[in-house]
C-alpha cells in the first residue's frame, strides 16, 4: 500500500509518457486547432489510451506489467506513425506548450477556471488523507471511496481479466471500471495507493474544467455568456441555504460539522441537486472520468454540427465509442444530445425549422403541466407503474423514430441524404463499432440479469410539488433557463434543445436500482440549461447602458447564486472521517504481503472492508450499499454468512461452496453475528492476531 519511491516515479513517468503521446496524436489530428484546445484534446487522448490499451492487452496477457509494456509499445508506434505520416504529408505539427499561456491572456476567465481546478486539487488529496497509519476520508468520499479502492487494488493485485467483483467473487465486474483501471495501472507499478488514487483524478479534473469551458464557449459563441454558464454549472446550487438562515448561529454552523446537512445536499428537506464539484467529481470517479471525455467530445461535436467541421464527426464518434466502460451514463447522455441535434438538422433540411421552433417551445409548458397532472395520479414511490411508464417511454420513442424515418425520406427527396450519411451516419457507425462490443461484454449482461432498467416517475421529487422541487433544488438558473428556451431564436433553440430529450428519459426511466443515480443524466442536460440561462441573463444585463456596469452586475449575480456552493465546498474542505484505523491498516498490510493473491476471506459486510479495499483480496460477500445498487444477486451469500459465523461446525459445506480460505473475526464481525469464536479457535489455525482482529486459515478435512 505504501509503495516505493521507485514505483511512484515509474508510475508518474508512465502517466506522463501516455500524455506526451496523446499530445503528439493531437498535433497530427487537430493541426488547425489553437494551442489550448489542442493540448486539452491531447491530454484526453493520452488518458483514454492509458485506460483502453492496457485493458485490451489484458485480454491475452492479463492485467500485468507485461501487458502494460505492450500497451506502451503500441501507443509509441501509433504516435510515431502519426508523426511520420504528418511529416511526409507536409503537415505542420507542433507539440510545444509555449503558446498555451497566450490563451489565458486572450480569455481572462481561464484564470478563474484555473483557480477552481486548484481548489479541486486541494480537495482530492484531503478526501483520501493518510496520516500516522490511519486513512481518513472527507464527507463526500466516505461512502464511495472503499468501493473504488476495491476495484483498483483487486485489479492490480489479482491481474485477472476481464475482472470480477472482489466483493462478490465469480461475478463479472460490469461497473464502468476503466475509471479505476487507470489508477490500478499506477498501483501495479509500485506507486503508493494514495498517489495512484489521486493523481489521475487531478488530471481528469483539469480535463473536465477546461473541457467544460471550451465546450460552453464554443456552443454559446461568447466568452461572457460562457463564463456565466460555467459558473452556474460548476458552482451550482438552489435555494437550500434558506433552511440554514435564522434560528441562531447553531443552525448556520451545522453546515460545517453536521453529516450531509449543507445547502446543496440536505435530504431532510429533499435538497438533492448536489454540487457538481463536491458530490459528483470528487466521489463519483466514473462521472469524473466520463465527463473528462464527454465535454471535449461535445466540443468536437459542436464544431462539427454548428461550425461545419465535417471531419470531426468521425473523431467525435470514435471518442464516444470509448465511453461505455468509462461512464455509461455519459455515453447515453451523448446519444440523446446527438438525437436532439440530428432531429433539428433534419427538420431544417426539410424546411420545418419554424414549425419545429413553435412545437419545441410549446412542449415546454405542456410538459411541465403534464408532469404536474401525472404527479397527482402517480407516486414517485410507487413501483407498480413501472411497466406503464416504460410503455409510455417506448411509445414516445417509437413516434420519434418514425418521425426521424420520415424526415430522412424527405431529405432523400431533397437530395440531402448523402450529406447526412457522411456526417451523422459516420458518427453513428464509428461510435457503435467501438461501443457495441463493450455493451455486449459487460453492460447488457448486468442489465439483463439485474433488472436494472425500469419505469419510474419523477426522479427523486418525493412528496414535493414538481415545480417547487426543481425551483428549490436548481434555483433561479432553472427559471432563467426556461425563459431562455422560450425566448430563443431558431439557431439558439436548436443548440439548447437536448435537455428536453434528456429530462424526458430521466424522469420516466431508471437505469440503476438507485433512483438518485439518474442525476448523472440530468446534469448533462443541466449543462445545456446553464447555456440557455446565461443567454437569457446576459440579454437582460445588456439593457444596462455601461459595459463596466454590465460585467459588475454579472459578477454580482454569479457570486450571489454561487454562495451556497461555496459553503458546501468549504464544508468538504474541513470534513474528516476515519475510514481505516491502525488495526485495519496493519491487517491489510499483512494480507497484502503474506496471503495468496486469489485468497477468499470471509468477513462481515461493512463497506470499509480493509481486506477488499486495501489488500485487493476477494471476500465472500461485500456491502449491500454497493452490491444492491449494481443490480447484483448477493442475497444467498448474505444469508449464508450468518450460519457460517454462528454455527460453523454444522456448515462446513458452505465454506467449501464459497471457496473460503481465511476467516476474519474482529469487532465488526462480533457486532454483526453471534460468532462461535471457540469453534474457530479449536479447529482453524491463527494466521494473524493483534488482540482485536484474528485471521484464521481454513483447514477442512
Amino acid at each position: 500500500m505504501y509503495g516505493s519511491f521507485t514505483g511512484g516515479m515509474a508510475a508518474v513517468v508512465f502517466l506522463c509518457f501516455f500524455q506526451f503521446c496523446g499530445l503528439c496524436l493531437s498535433a497530427v489530428i487537430f493541426p488547425r486547432e489553437t494551442a489550448g484546445p489542442r493540448v486539452l484534446l491531447g491530454s484526453v487522448l493520452g488518458s483514454v489510451s492509458m485506460q483502453w490499451l492496457p485493458a485490451l492487452m489484458a485480454f491475452p496477457l492479463g492485467f500485468t506489467l507485461t501487458g502494460h509494456i505492450a500497451a506502451a509499445v503500441i501507443i509509441t508506434l501509433i504516435a510515431c506513425g502519426a508523426l511520420i505520416w504528418a511529416k511526409r504529408s507536409g503537415r505542420a505539427v507542433s507539440v510545444s506548450l509555449r503558446d498555451v499561456p497566450g490563451a489565458f491572456l486572450r480569455h481572462k476567465f481561464l484564470f478563474f477556471v484555473l483557480v477552481l481546478w486548484a481548489v479541486y486539487c486541494i480537495l482530492v488529496p484531503r478526501s483520501f488523507y493518510w496520516q500516522d497509519n490511519v486513512i481518513y476520508s472527507s464527507q463526500a468520499t466516505y461512502g464511495d471511496m472503499s468501493m473504488h479502492l476495491s476495484f483498483i487494488t483487486s485489479l492490480a493485485r489479482q491481474g485477472t481479466f476481464p475482472p470480477s467483483y472482489s466483493l462478490l467473487p465469480g461475478t463479472r465486474l460490469s461497473y464502468p471500471f476503466l475509471s479505476d483501471s487507470i489508477s490500478a495501472s499506477l498501483y501495479l507499478m509500485g506507486a503508493p495507493l494514495r498517489l495512484a488514487y489521486c493523481l489521475p483524478m487531478l488530471l481528469a479534473g483539469a480535463q473536465v474544467f477546461f473541457g467544460g469551458w471550451l465546450f460552453l464557449r464554443t456552443l454559446l459563441g461568447s466568452g461572457k455568456k460562457a463564463a456565466l454558464a460555467f459558473t452556474f454549472f460548476f458552482l451550482n446550487c438552489g435555494l437550500g441555504l434558506i433552511y440554514f438562515l435564522g434560528g441562531g448561529k447553531e443552525n448556520f454552523s451545522r453546515i460545517f460539522y453536521a453529516y450531509y446537512e449543507n445547502p446543496t445536499n440536505y435530504s431532510a428537506e429533499n435538497i438533492r441537486w448536489v454540487n457538481v464539484i463536491v458530490d459528483m467529481m470528487l466521489p463519483q470517479r466514473a462521472t469524473l472520468f466520463g465527463w473528462a471525455l464527454l465535454f471535449p467530445t461535445l466540443y468536437l461535436l459542436t464544431r462539427a454540427v454548428f461550425r461545419h467541421k465535417r471531419r470531426y464527426y468521425l473523431i467525435a464518434g470514435l471518442m464516444a465509442g470509448a465511453l461505455p466502460m468509462i461512464h455509461t451514463h455519459s455515453f447515453l447522455a451523448l446519444g440523446l444530445v446527438c438525437g436532439a441535434w440530428l432531429t433539428a438538422r433534419l427538420l431544417r433540411d426539410n424546411g420545418l425549422s419554424g414549425f419545429a421552433l413553435k412545437l419545441g417551445k410549446a412542449l415546454i409548458p405542456i410538459g411541465l403541466i403534464a408532469m404536474l397532472i401525472m404527479q397527482a395520479v402517480l407516486s414517485p414511490e410507487d413501483r407498480n407503474n413501472s411497466d406503464r411508464l416504460l410503455g409510455l417511454f417506448l411509445s414516445v420513442f417509437s413516434l420519434w423514430a418514425g418521425a426521424l424515418v420520415l424526415l430522412l425520406m424527405g431529405s432523400a427527396k431533397r437530395h440531402r441524404l448523402k450529406h447526412v450519411i457522411f456526417t451523422w451516419g459516420l458518427l453513428l457507425l464509428s461510435a457503435l463499432a467501438f461501443s457495441l462490443p463493450q455493451l455486449f461484454t459487460w453492460t447488457f449482461r448486468q442489465v439483463s440479469s439485474g433488472g436494472m432498467v425500469r419505469g419510474h416517475f419523477g426522479w427523486v421529487i418525493g412528496d414535493d410539488n414538481y415545480l417547487w422541487f426543481y425551483l428549490k433544488n436548481v434555483g433561479f438558473v432553472w427559471v432563467f433557463a426556461i425563459i431562455g428556451l422560450l425566448t430563443a431564436d431558431r439557431k439558439r433553440f436548436a443548440r439548447y434543445c437536448p435537455p428536453m430529450a434528456i429530462w424526458f428519459v430521466a424522469e420516466f426511466v431508471e437505469f440503476q436500482p438507485n433512483d438518485y443515480d439518474n442525476n448523472k443524466l440530468l446534469y448533462v442536460g443541466f449543462l445545456f440549461l446553464c447555456c440557455a440561462a446565461a443567454d437569457c441573463i446576459w440579454g437582460l444585463l445588456e439593457l444596462i447602458p455601461r459595459r463596466a456596469a454590465q460585467f459588475t452586475a454579472a459578477a454580482l449575480v454569479s457570486i450571489a447564486l454561487a454562495v451556497p456552493a461555496g459553503l458546501t465546498i468549504a464544508r468538504e474542505f474541513v470534513s474528516r472521517y476515519e475510514l481505516y484505523g491502525t488495526g485495519a491498516m496493519n491487517l491489510a498490510m499483512f494480507i497484502d504481503d503474506q496471503l495468496p493473491k486469489d485468497a477468499v476471506i470471509m468477513t462481515d459486510q461493512r463497506h470499509n472492508n480493509e481486506a477488499a479495499a486495501l489488500a485487493g483480496r476477494n471476500i465472500v460477500c461485500g456491502s449491500p450499499i454497493y452490491l444492491f445498487y449494481h443490480g447484483l444477486n448477493y442475497y444467498q451469500r448474505e444469508w449464508d454468512l450468518r450460519p457460517m459465523y454462528e454455527e460453523p461446525g454444522k456448515n462446513t459445506e458452505l465454506f467449501r461452496r464459497y471457496d473460503v480460505d481465511y476467516v476474519l473475526i474482529s469487532d465488526f464481525e462480533r457486532h454483526s453475528y453471534e460468532v462461535d469464536a471457540a469453534w474457530f479457535d479449536e479447529n482453524f489455525p491463527k494466521e494473524f492476531d493483534d488482540g482485536g482482529r484474528v485471521l484464521y486459515r481454513v483447514e477442512l478435512d
